[in-house]
């Protein structure tokens, strides 16, 4: 599925930009070399990033 049609990003690219460390849909789109353009996808990419690192930071805070 695309997170952001404006740049041809798929979701599976802004899970794999916040494993790398991207926290923000700012450091996602930076870290993909995109910009953003009609900020349409920001609340879609959000949701990307938030299911993909709360899990990581409840399994951290569990350590």
């Amino acid at each position: 599925m695309y997170a952001c049609i404006c740049n041809g990003l798929k979701d599976s690219e802004v899970r794999e930009a916040a494993r790398c460390g991207a926290g923000t849909v700012g450091q996602v789109f930076k870290s993909l070399d995109c910009k953003l353009n009609c900020a349409t996808c920001v609340s879609n990419v959000r949701e990307i990033l938030e299911d993909e690192l709360i899990p990581r930071e409840t399994l951290m805070a569990a350590e």
